[in-house]
């Protein structure tokens, strides 16, 4: 049983996948353009003087490490919150297990991520940072956000259908992770008790891990990513546990 519910959730995904290249005439061209041009602003913010005086190779190549594992976040939680409630048409004509959902949108926008990791490794190669075997740390990486994306993707989706005025909350909280995570500054400039407060943000330790790995060619250290996996794991599994009890009420909520 459980074999064929991730069989679903891979169908699913794939097909989430097929349908985004369809829907729109550039296609897989905006998985790569969406986080440039987002790059790109804060870069001329940055770099033109607007909000600071930072430019070049090496501060492109931070805020592509930063901006590109955000966007997969960003995306992963938003598509997910309402993956339950805009499904309901589904649920009132067969049952399936409400986590399948949120899981085959985080699996399309890990695919996703995926097809654009080769696009940042050479845009940093062509930075001056040529890739090397400490590489290989970013597998735990990843791993981590995987996982933490998961949670809180689940979490929305096992709350909003109970409390739909939660569904406001998650454009905030996006936007509080873009601003709070040090993806356009680096937090270890910032006054210890800024960093002690910022530090709580999980994202923060993982974006930063990205930049140790790709631009500074460090091993991360289990510790650095304990914080952010343990956050994730504990919403991973406190959300199943929700869907699992309030399974048969949703449809009676929804429909």
């Amino acid at each position: 049983m459980l074999k064929n519910h991730f069989n679903i959730v891979w169908l699913r995904g794939v097909n989430a996948l097929k349908a985004d290249m369809e829907n729109t005439y550039l296609g897989t061209v905006w998985w790569v353009m969406e986080p440039l041009l987002l790059t790109g602003l804060l870069y001329f913010a940055f770099a033109s003087g607007f909000r600071g005086n930072q430019a070049g190779a090496e501060f492109l190549a931070f805020l592509l490490c930063g901006m590109l594992p955000f966007k997969w976040f960003a995306s992963s939680i938003s598509n997910s919150a309402e993956s339950i409630v805009n499904n309901k048409g589904i649920l009132g004509q067969f049952y399936l297990p409400k986590w399948i959902f949120a899981c085959s949108i985080n699996l399309s926008m890990l695919l996703r991520f995926i097809c654009v990791l080769p696009i940042l490794f050479g845009a940093l190669w062509l930075s001056g940072f040529a890739p090397t075997a400490a590489w290989i740390g970013l597998i735990p990486v990843i791993f981590s956000q995987l996982i933490i994306n998961l949670g809180l993707s689940l979490l929305a989706a096992a709350t909003i259908p109970l409390i739909p005025d939660l569904r406001h909350l998650v454009p905030l909280c996006v936007t509080g992770v873009l601003f709070t995570s040090g993806i356009f500054f680096d937090i270890s400039s910032r006054p210890s008790e800024v960093q002690e407060l910022l530090l709580l943000n999980p994202y923060a330790e993982i974006f930063d891990s990205y930049r140790k790995v790709l631009l500074e060619n460090q091993i991360p250290e289990i510790g650095d990513l304990a914080y952010p996996f343990i956050i994730g794991a504990i919403s991973l599994f406190s959300s199943l546990v929700l869907i699992k009890i309030l399974d048969r009420t949703y449809p009676r909520v929804l429909l």
